[in-house]
């Protein structure tokens, strides 16, 4: 289903869903019916009061209903069409900041955010830069409402419903001040000239730890031990197993979770989900995962974070800052931290870039050098980082080096 064509009229108590259509259809009509339950009644509402464009107004409703739908479980991967990618692409070549402002923060919080920047970064990176700053400053507004508070039906001093009078309103406001800006995205990027990029350094900029993501979940199976079947041992407690295992492993033993470093690239296209992120730390619940990417020509600016460190994890996952920028200083930083014989994947395109995001052949180099040197496998995706973590006792072998960096060094046999 298209993006549009479900629609609420709670005036007329009418709504338009699909039937049909899987995960992706369920979250279209529970994204309806969360509208039903918490949006105004009075469509005018959404109009604003004449100080705020209807159109911020009405993303800011789109962006707090998601992060509803999310709050009650529901997987927002699926909320997406597929025209998100060339969306953003148009909007940035027709030099449309408000309109890309405003889309982008309906999609705030979801995976058709990246497909957004993804296209808008194939005409201007420093967009792409606003769109990602635009999604962690309205998050961060609402990471600190409570989920009673953000869907309050209360009737507030306006007679419009608390949640919608108080927070739908607030971030409308934030979302047209981020419009009113003609050069779009703040920080480093702020007055530069549309579509420029500092020039060249030929360098790898600080690392810069991002100390406010928080570890506040703890990983089953990282820390306590738990018990495997085995073959051999002093006592049975897997009777049950000398008929129905070949190896009647009819004993057990400990067996504590398995570990690794993972250094994940999260810049342009390269996003990482927060599902992803679960699925990584159920095969490997004592791993180290960190993520980097770099902001432009940022001075001071965080570019790397620790998703999951031994058995602690962040309930979300940081969104990157475009650039790669730390590509050698990141893979220090976890060699640093690598246990002995542990594995090390560095998920990532095999792109290198310095800190103001262009190519640089040397810094490739030195990358590639640090892989073969160190035994650190690339993979092009988390899902085959998944694999390997999964079966640690399969030979998978080196693997080869990736993009720019396989390009620069070719590993001796």
């Amino acid at each position: 289903m298209r993006r549009g064509d479900a629609w609420s009229d709670l005036v007329g108590c009418r709504m338009r869903t699909p039937f049909h259509g899987g995960a992706h259809g369920r979250l279209i009509r529970a994204h309806e019916l969360m509208h039903a339950r918490v949006s105004p009644l009075d469509a005018r509402a959404l109009h604003g009061d004449g100080t705020i464009d209807a159109r911020s107004v009405e993303c800011a409703e789109e962006l707090r209903v998601n992060v509803l739908l999310g709050r009650v479980g529901f997987d927002l991967t699926e909320l997406r069409d597929g025209s998100e990618r060339l969306t953003g692409t148009r909007l940035a070549e027709a030099g449309e900041w408000p309109e890309l402002v405003r889309f982008a923060a309906a999609l705030s919080g979801t995976r058709a955010l990246s497909d957004l920047a993804a296209g808008v970064r194939r005409v201007d990176r420093t967009w792409a830069l606003g769109c990602r700053q635009l999604e962690r400053e309205l998050l961060g507004h609402l990471r600190r409402v409570a989920t009673g508070a953000l869907a309050s039906t209360s009737v507030h001093d306006a007679s419009l419903p608390a949640g919608f009078a108080v927070h739908t309103l607030a971030l409308a406001e934030l979302i047209e001040r981020w419009a009113a800006q003609p050069a779009g995205p703040r920080g480093a990027a702020a007055g530069a000239r549309r579509g420029a990029r500092p020039a060249a350094t030929g360098c790898f900029a600080p690392l810069v730890l991002d100390a406010s993501v928080a570890l506040d979940r703890v990983v089953r199976g990282a820390i306590a031990a738990s018990r495997v079947a085995s073959a051999s041992g002093r006592r049975v407690v897997r009777p049950g197993r000398l008929a129905t295992d070949p190896s009647r492993r009819i004993f057990d033993r400990p067996a504590r979770g398995s570990g690794g470093v993972v250094v994940v690239d999260q810049s342009g296209s390269m996003a990482l989900e927060h599902a992803e992120l679960l699925e990584l730390l159920d095969a490997a619940p004592g791993a180290l995962v960190l993520g980097y990417s770099h902001a432009p020509g940022s001075v001071g600016v965080a570019n790397a974070w620790v998703l999951a460190d031994r058995g602690r994890a962040a309930s979300q996952v940081r969104s990157g800052n475009v650039g790669n920028g730390v590509d050698g200083p990141a893979l220090r930083w976890a060699l640093a931290r690598r246990r002995r014989a542990e594995p090390m994947l560095w998920v990532c395109d095999g792109q290198v870039t310095d800190s103001s995001d262009h190519a640089d052949a040397t810094l490739a180099a030195d990358c590639a050098q640090l892989a073969i040197r160190h035994g650190i496998t690339m993979v092009p995706s988390l899902h085959e980082a998944l694999a390997r973590l999964s079966n640690p006792r399969r030979s998978w072998g080196h693997g080869p080096l990736l993009g720019r960096v396989g390009a620069a060094v070719t590993p001796r046999t």
